[in-house]
């Protein structure tokens, strides 16, 4: 690629990032979430074969994506899932960086699942912003 054409795509994805970040919508968290849960499959995956490159790529995307739900939460003044956040993003800052374990990127997401996502009758989930 040239040095163009890289230019082009790391604008492009920096206006992509900033775009969510000015809505906090219940579907912009339900998108972030999609795309945090298909990351971790692939950080399983590259954690297994211990593949560092992976584990910290994946670990930015994460960092992006909990960034954007972190909006969300404290929009809503929701402290559970505002702390659950804080603690998943600092996980996802040391993957990122190579100091931290994949492990501990999804100490919380059970805890903060079971407080606000109820599943539907066709399963399919929804937010539950009361718990």
């Amino acid at each position: 690629m040239t040095k163009l054409g890289k230019l082009f795509s790391l604008l492009l994805a920096g206006i992509l990032a900033i775009v969510p970040a000015f809505s906090q919508t219940e579907e912009d968290l339900d998108k972030a979430m999609k795309l945090v849960g298909k990351t971790m499959g692939e950080l399983r995956k590259a954690n297994e074969a211990k593949d560092e490159a992976a584990l910290k790529a994946g670990g930015k995307v994460l960092v992006e994506q909990f960034n954007l739900s972190a909006k969300f939460w404290a929009k809503h003044k929701m402290a559970d899932a505002t702390e659950m956040n804080k603690k998943t993003l600092d996980a996802a800052k040391a993957l990122a960086d190579g100091t931290g374990p994949f492990a501990a990127v999804g100490a919380t997401c059970k805890g903060c699942h079971d407080m606000y996502r109820e599943k539907l009758a066709d399963g399919s989930y929804k937010l539950k912003m009361t718990h």
